[in-house]
């Protein structure tokens, strides 16, 4: 199959309701990154505000027959795939209602593995398959506080695109938001040229990219600041802002 062109800050919360919890505003930021040998922090100064996720294709290579059919309930998608460590949590909120949480949200999520190949399908770059394999995929459930955490590894990249992992979020199955996000390229530099990655620096930026690149401030809020380093891993977290 032919490629095609195609995550601010955690917000906490207090007060649990039944489906939607009080207390949560996404938050808009402001980062600054500092990199030290092979360790880099982004920092985050936030203002309240409250938006709904950009909105982005699906990509080409959803799970096999679509999210729904997807069986793979798991916090940890790795699935033997060798990488930087990478820990994502997610919050879901409804932006309609002050960006209140979601709970029982289905969030979906799917990438590359450091190679840029993608789990389950043929056809790949170089005529790779992985047909019948399931690596770097996988669903949750949103807690009563809104959150779901995924571990996996750091993705790789392809030609074309900018380094990146892609989303789908389900409210009583039906489908309420398909994104995608990236991170700083201070840290995806450092990380695909270490040694467990072969391909070396991504020469599509996130900011020429056909699909993250196509507005700024969907850029912005489409990128999750990450702390940690190459040798610990890097860790996350992002809203998701619906309007329901």
């Amino acid at each position: 199959m032919e490629r095609k062109n195609f995550l601010k800050a955690f917000a906490v919360a207090a007060a649990a309701g039944p489906l939607i919890l009080d207390g949560c505003k996404k938050e808009s930021i402001t980062k600054s990154t500092t990199t030290t040998g092979t360790t880099t922090t982004t920092t985050s100064d936030s203002s309240s505000s409250c938006v709904v996720s950009p909105t982005e294709t699906e990509g080409p290579y959803p799970y096999v027959g679509g999210e729904l059919t997807n069986p793979l309930n798991r916090a940890d998608i790795t699935a033997g795939q060798t990488g930087v460590p990478l820990t994502l949590t997610f919050l879901v909120v409804n932006a309609n209602d002050n960006c209140n949480l979601v709970a029982d949200a289905r969030v979906d999520i799917w990438h590359c593995n450091k190679d840029g190949y993608y789990s389950g399908y043929a056809n790949q770059g170089g005529g790779k398959s992985f047909v019948g394999q399931t690596f770097l995929r996988g669903y949750q459930l949103s807690t009563t506080n809104g959150a779901v955490t995924f571990t996996t590894i750091y993705p790789g990249w392809y030609s074309g695109r900018a380094t990146h992992i892609h989303l789908e979020v389900y409210v009583n199955n039906v489908m309420k938001k398909t994104t995608q996000i990236t991170f700083s390229e201070t840290i995806s530099d450092a990380v695909h040229v270490s040694t467990l990655y072969s391909l070396g620096v991504n020469p599509t930026r996130n900011a020429n990219d056909s699909i993250l690149g196509d507005s700024a401030t969907d850029l912005a809020n489409e990128t999750v600041a990450l702390v940690g380093s190459i040798s610990a891993g890097y860790s996350g977290s992002h809203n998701i802002g619906l309007a329901l």
